[in-house]
């Protein structure tokens, strides 16, 4: 017998009778069941290699065979509407038979522990309970609490903190751990929270809050808020995180407080302090610190030193801090140009901050010595002036004075031994001229020392004007030609100004051996310094008088003076922060003067 032969049997559908209705109602039944049943074993087998941790895998791998082979004898039912396939139908029904004997001997075995398998309430049970326990140890205050600021659950930090026990807080309003005189606000602010404003806030992002103990103490506290909507009972809670920052905030009070007395203390010390952290940045700064660099406290704090540096500095600065970071303590001078009061010289001390072995910082002390400068300057200019003086005396004046005894010896011969009349009259003459020549000399030393002793009226003197002035004075006498490139206004003392230019068109007037004579001046104005080129037409100085032609009394030989001119416009020049050069030249005088801005 040939089971496979399809002639020996017919088709299923003429059990129906091949009507349509009963056909299709059929037909399309099994083709939805199959899809189904091979859907249903596909997303098993997906969710089984998926998750690793399902337990009963075996049973769920037998189970997706069951509804694998309960598709295929479906599909074999649509089969043998139309192809007789009974033998196989058959082979497939044993099959799949088989397969649901060993399912259910398999769920049969593991029904205990299938039973056993914790309900998903229970596991949620477990996790809250857990997670309770937890929350319990946090280092942090957490409190549930309902809409209307009931208190469901707090954690053991909030009783450590505030002094109350789990009773006396269950069910409580929140604002039991706020002052009476807040508690009205309290609420209004947490029912407008609920209301409109019901969002995140978390820790560390809003105010610091006042709370109150059960002994009636003060706490500062940092709050978060967590709003929460239960799933199921779609009952609104918010979590509140709190952390007592009490101490915290003490301290910074403390520090705000220490931070004004310092700033009180150091605001009227005219050096500059200032301290600088391990990583170069400014933490303190006093108030002359600010007048300088003309920047606001909060311009500077925070920032690293390096940036307010000038370039021209920046190298140097910068390898003696990082020796001062390294415990190196320093003393030294520079020259720094502020913003605010331009050039000033600093003595600057630089003091390691140790803690243990480690460096913190560097307190700057930075002492302003310009005018301790100038004035070491000014008492060694005077030295030297003096030491001039002292030289002029027993050198220069030594001569005429000289005269004067031989002649005056030299008379009282004439005298006694009755001489010519005449002879008596050349001597009377020559101690004569000789004592003009003294008086003249102590009279320039005297006028030498008045000007070194003048204190500069320093004002605002527009340069060309002052000479436009002079070349008025002068102009039937010389030809005077000012050039100038822009407006030059200079700080300055306008009567040394006059006296020196006054004392150089004299000197070219005296020496010009020209009928016309042309005196050319050349400003030009720098952002330091103002320079000016001051050339006649007259007979020229040699390089020998160059070199000596402002020390006093130094003079050409067919000169008149005493040679004082030139010593009186370079001791003018060093009190308004000037010199001057002289050129060398057979071709009129050429001198360069230089004006400086600070």
């Amino acid at each position: 017998m040939n089971h496979f032969n399809m002639n020996n049997f017919m088709p299923h559908g003429h059990c129906y009778l091949w009507r349509t209705d009963i056909l299709l109602m059929n037909v399309i039944s099994d083709v939805l069941i199959s899809l189904c049943y091979l859907s249903i074993p596909l997303l098993l087998f997906i969710i089984v290699t998926k998750r690793k941790d399902l337990p009963f895998k075996s049973t769920i791998i037998v189970f997706i065979l069951f509804i694998f082979f309960c598709a295929i004898t479906h599909i074999f039912e649509i089969i043998n509407v139309w192809i007789p396939l009974y033998f196989i139908t058959g082979i497939v029904k044993v099959i799949t038979a088989i397969i649901s004997v060993i399912s259910t001997f398999i769920i049969l075995k593991n029904l205990n522990k299938i039973l056993s398998l914790p309900s998903f309430k229970g596991i949620e049970t477990k996790m809250f309970n857990e997670m309770e326990h937890i929350v319990e140890k946090l280092p942090v205050g957490v409190i549930h609490s309902d809409s209307s600021g009931l208190i469901k659950f707090h954690n053991n930090y909030i009783n450590e903190k505030f002094g109350f026990s789990k009773e006396e807080l269950h069910n409580q309003a929140v604002e039991i751990l706020i002052p009476e005189h807040k508690r009205d606000q309290h609420v209004q602010y947490r029912e407008s929270y609920y209301k409109e404003n019901e969002i995140e806030k978390k820790m560390g992002e809003g105010r610091i809050l006042t709370g109150k103990t059960k002994d009636g103490d003060s706490l500062f506290l940092e709050i978060g808020l967590q709003p929460i909507t239960l799933e199921h009972s779609k009952q609104k809670i918010t979590i509140i995180t709190i952390n007592d920052v009490t101490k915290e905030t003490n301290a910074k009070k403390q520090l705000e407080v220490t931070n004004k007395l310092l700033d009180a203390t150091t605001d009227s010390i005219p050096s500059l302090l200032s301290y600088i952290d391990s990583s170069g940045h400014y933490r303190f700064v006093n108030e002359a610190y600010i007048k300088n660099w003309n920047l606001e406290k909060h311009e500077i704090i925070n920032r690293h030193y390096t940036e307010l540096l000038p370039r021209t500095t920046a190298a140097a600065v910068k390898k003696k801090m990082d020796a001062a970071l390294n415990g190196e303590e320093l003393n030294f001078n520079i020259t720094v140009n502020f913003p605010s009061t331009g050039i000033r010289d600093l003595e600057v001390f630089y003091i390691p901050d140790f803690k243990g072995n480690k460096i913190n910082g560097v307190t700057v002390l930075a002492h302003d010595i310009t005018d301790i400068n100038k004035t070491l300057l000014k008492l060694e200019v005077s030295n030297r002036q003096l030491e001039e003086y002292a030289f002029l005396v027993s050198h220069d004046l030594r001569a005429p004075i000289r005269h004067i005894i031989n002649f005056i010896e030299l008379l009282e011969k004439n005298i006694q031994n009755n001489e010519d009349f005449d002879t008596r009259e050349r001597y009377f003459d020559i101690i004569k001229k000789s004592s003009v020549k003294a008086q003249n000399m102590i009279s320039g030393i005297l006028k030498l020392a008045s000007i070194s002793q003048i204190a500069p009226k320093m004002e605002q003197v527009d340069l060309v004007k002052l000479l436009e002035h002079q070349k008025s004075d002068y102009q039937e006498k010389a030809n005077i030609t000012i050039h100038t490139d822009k407006e030059t206004i200079i700080e300055s003392d306008i009567d040394l100004l006059t006296v020196i230019f006054q004392n150089l068109l004299e000197n070219s007037l005296k020496f010009s051996n020209q009928d016309n004579v042309e005196i050319n001046i050349t400003i030009r104005s720098q952002e330091n310094a103002v320079n000016i080129v001051y050339t006649d037409n007259g007979k020229g100085i040699s390089k020998g008088i160059s070199n000596t032609i402002f020390k006093p009394f130094m003079k050409s030989q067919d000169s008149t003076g005493l040679g004082l001119g030139m010593s009186i416009i370079d001791r003018s020049l060093s009190l308004i922060n000037g010199s001057i050069f002289c050129i060398p030249s057979k071709e009129g005088a050429i001198f360069n003067i230089k004006l400086n801005r600070y």
